[in-house]
């Protein structure tokens, strides 16, 4: 199947505001993750979670809720690095969504018990709509080809960028915006700590003393185009994106298949619609939640991916460095994936100490040059949706 060229790159969390924010960030080891002050935190386990940075506002319209301005930054932002103002009208747009305008729906609910007074009209909660960002960037630059809002829990962006990749491939379309925008809001904060998964102090992926994750927010967005457009506009190709896989647990409503079958069937679908074998894989930007059930899971699907390269081929998690940022981590996660491809360098695993007795992967705790020329991101989600896509360093 034809590749998909990445021409452009916008994105926004709690490391930066650029591409080249967040990865100065992710090699020098930083990590944002620090105490929540969007809303409070009265009655909640833990108070650690990761704010994404203040950003321009300048031409996004006032009033948007925070998962839509971030989104519409993050677009604009890609768009300026493809060296472009606008999309063509056919372009496609393509979505991974959450929570929606959940955070300003919660705060009007809670200024309503406060005062007693009436909640604003209905109009201003359009944003509450999941659907509501891709809906409102198609509007925003007249685009009248496909799209497409996902909503498949934390593997979401991942899912939206292999929708995309697929519309190329089959030619429905020729230019597409895809990504994801999430934020923090009191029901996901809140969940997570009644579930007992996040820490009292930060993350750390696929460490033996690892105690939980944190809740981020942030959005990324990739211009995706196909090569025959890409070369006619003499566009700068970042990476090609070359394969995606899907698949599906069956197993808990949130906990992984203890053994990774599901995550191991999507890394090698992903491998497989790029025509290539677990050989060709240089690098793996995992989902590394920093749980105790998903990092086993995860390691194992892909320590049997790997076999005898499983302590060469570098594998990192970035979410000690920027939480989990649910259904926008996929999409961040890939950014940093095609960073990696763009500068040859991994990341180390913000986080980890030591790591965990029986996992044979080989994370890196610095920086590493390496020559990569195949990464893959994988996302693990709640109900077992699995998704991967692989990308390849651009010549």
């Amino acid at each position: 199947m034809r590749a998909a060229a990445v021409t452009g790159l916008g994105l926004v969390c709690g490391l930066g505001a650029t591409p080249e924010d967040l990865w100065r960030a992710l090699c020098d080891g930083r990590s944002a993750v620090g105490d929540l002050t969007r809303f409070p935190a009265e009655g909640l386990r833990s108070r650690r979670v990761v704010e994404a940075v203040s950003f321009p506002r300048a031409g996004i319209p006032p009033g948007l809720s925070q998962v839509d301005a971030m989104a519409f930054y993050a677009v604009g932002e890609a768009l300026r690095s493809a060296g472009l103002e606008r999309p063509p009208a056919g372009a496609g747009v393509s979505v991974g969504t959450g929570v929606g305008g959940l955070p300003e729906s919660e705060a009007a609910f809670f200024e309503h018990l406060d005062t007693g007074r009436l909640t604003p009209h209905v109009r201003d909660f359009l944003s509450h709509l999941p659907a509501m960002a891709a809906d409102r960037i198609a509007a925003r630059y007249g685009l009248e080809g496909p799209r497409a809002s996902v909503v498949n829990a934390c593997s979401s962006s991942t899912v939206s960028l292999g929708q995309a990749w697929l519309w190329i491939a089959s030619g429905e379309a020729d230019f597409v915006l895809a990504g994801a925008s999430d934020a923090l809001t009191r029901l996901t904060v809140g969940g997570f700590n009644t579930l007992r998964v996040v820490t009292l102090d930060r993350p750390r992926p696929f460490d033996g003393g690892r105690s939980g994750m944190v809740v981020g927010e942030g959005a990324a967005f990739f211009v995706l185009e196909s090569e025959a457009r890409a070369e006619a506009r003499g566009a700068k190709v970042l990476a090609w994106l070359e394969g995606y896989g899907l698949s599906s647990d069956a197993h808990h409503a949130t906990q992984p298949h203890p053994e990774g079958a599901g995550a191991l069937a999507c890394l090698r679908q992903c491998l497989a619609t790029a025509g290539l074998g677990p050989e060709a894989l240089d690098h793996v930007n995992a989902h590394g939640t920093a749980t105790p059930a998903n990092d086993r899971a995860e390691a194992k699907a892909l320590g049997e991916l790997l076999g005898g390269r499983a302590p060469e081929v570098p594998v990192t998690s970035i979410k000690g460095a920027i939480g989990h940022c649910l259904c926008a981590a996929g999409a961040l996660e890939a950014a940093a994936v095609v960073l990696a491809l763009v500068h040859q360098e991994v990341p180390p695993c913000a986080g980890l100490d030591d790591l965990e007795l029986g996992v044979e992967l080989h994370v890196p705790r610095r920086t590493e040059r390496r020559t990569l020329r195949h990464a893959l991101s994988l996302n693990l989600a709640f109900g077992g949706n699995n998704a991967a896509v692989l990308f390849r360093r651009a010549p």
